[in-house]
This record gives structure tokens, sequence and C-alpha cells, in this order.
């Protein structure tokens, strides 16, 4: 892929007036612009939708059926050579869309993630994020890989091929995509990316466990489907396809 990738920024939301504005300000100074940003809203009524237009996001809106089916939404109405999704109470280092682009010029990387720190912490905070980092690397190690869903991206085809996320998912969905992509041959393909930052919520903030679409929702059920064979480290690595054998 040319580094003259045009990327499309994809944000699922919710009600994340309070959120948006830090994120949308990381993404206008990124050292790479990008082509486009998505806000792909669910009914939100805190005036998400009217803060989003007023910013230049192109708004995508649709009905609450989760997260899973507002990115697969956004992914439809976006142009770009690669998608990038972001959680809106994410901010995102300068130089993200750059590492993102850089580590497609590898042969055969289909997508990635980012790793994740909090954006206001003490060092004991710092440390529980560095260990659940961790972890993500070593279950993908191990052959469970994880995607944790914060910031990840894909190559446009890659996404399209794989389907996207399963909409019928109301957790989990992003680790499931990690486990439906094609497994490395060869060495991995380390992508160098920075850390993502995650502003804290208060606690009339936290709606996510709350959500009757996902409390309501169907129980979630890793599966893998026959054949499938699972992608290198998703958080801390590029993702390779596996060739075809003759």
């Amino acid at each position: 892929m040319a580094r003259n990738a045009s990327v499309s920024v994809i944000i699922p939301t919710w009600n994340e007036a309070k959120y948006l504005p830090a994120l949308l300000d990381s993404l206008q100074n990124q050292t790479r612009s990008p082509l486009e940003i998505l806000i792909a809203d669910s009914e939100s009524t805190d005036g998400t939708q009217d803060l989003a237009e007023a910013r230049g996001a192109l708004l995508v809106p649709g009905d609450r059926r989760g997260p899973g089916e507002g990115r697969n939404r956004g992914a439809r109405a976006a142009r770009g050579d690669v998608f990038l999704f972001v959680d809106a109470d994410c901010i995102t280092p300068p130089d993200l869309l750059d590492a993102i682009v850089a580590a497609f010029e590898e042969p055969g990387v289909i997508g990635g993630a980012t790793g994740f720190m909090p954006a206001l912490g003490n060092a004991a905070e710092r440390a529980l994020f560095s260990l659940a980092n961790g972890y993500q690397r070593a279950m993908t190690l191990w052959g469970f890989p994880h995607n944790a869903g914060y910031c990840f991206f894909f190559r446009r085809e890659a996404f399209q091929t794989l389907g996207g996320l399963r909409e019928d998912m109301p957790l989990n969905e992003t680790h499931d995509l990690a486990l439906r992509s094609p497994a490395p041959d060869g060495p991995d393909v380390d992508a160098a990316l920075p850390d993502v930052r995650l502003r804290p919520h208060d606690p009339e903030g936290i709606h996510r466990l709350d959500d009757p679409v996902l409390r309501d929702g169907p129980h979630v059920r890793r599966t893998i489907p026959p054949g499938a064979r699972p992608l290198t480290e998703p958080g801390y690595r590029a993702l390779r396809p596996r060739p075809r054998r003759r």
C-alpha cells in the first residue's frame, strides 16, 4: 500500500458529547490528515449529532443496535483505503495515522490495533493498563488473539472480505473479528504503533454495561468458523494473511 493511502476514521457513538471534542481535536492534530471522519451515531440525545456536524464530521445516523452495527454502518459509508475504528472516549497520539500507513508497507499486512493507556493516571493505574496490554499480547501468542476494540484498523478490502463485525454479538465482537482473520506465515511484523489514551469516565458516564442493548442482547459465544486460524498479535503487531496453499 502506498504512503499516500487514505484513512477513513470511524467513530461509533451513543451520547458521547462530553468526550467527542477531545478525540476530534487529536484527530485534527495528526501529522497525516484523515480523508474523512465518520460519526456512526445511534440515537444520541445529548447533542452528539449536532456537535459532530459542527466540527465537520460526516454523520451516519442509525438505530441503537450496538457498537458492532455502528462500526459496520460507518464502514459502509467510508471511502478510504484504510478503516480506522476509534472509540469516542479515546485521545489519539499525533503520529497514529502515519504509523498505521507505515505498517502497511510490509507485504501482506491487513490490519492491526493499538495498545492503550489512561490519559490521566498515576503510576499504579498505568501499571494496571500495562498489565492489560500484556494480557492481550500473551493471549494472542497462545493462540487466542485479542482486540479490545478501543482503536483498531483494517484495509478496506480485508474488512469487507471478513464480512465486518458480527452484529449479533453485544460484546467481544472485535475479539471475534481477530479470531476470524487469517493467521500469519513467516515472521511477525512489528507495527510500532503508539498507544491510544483513554479518558476517565464519570460514574454517570459509564453506560455500556447498563445499556439495554447489551444487557438484553443474545448470549455471547466465542465461536471460530471451521478452518479459521487466528491472526498475529492485534494489539502489538501488524496482521498478515496466510498465503494460499496449492
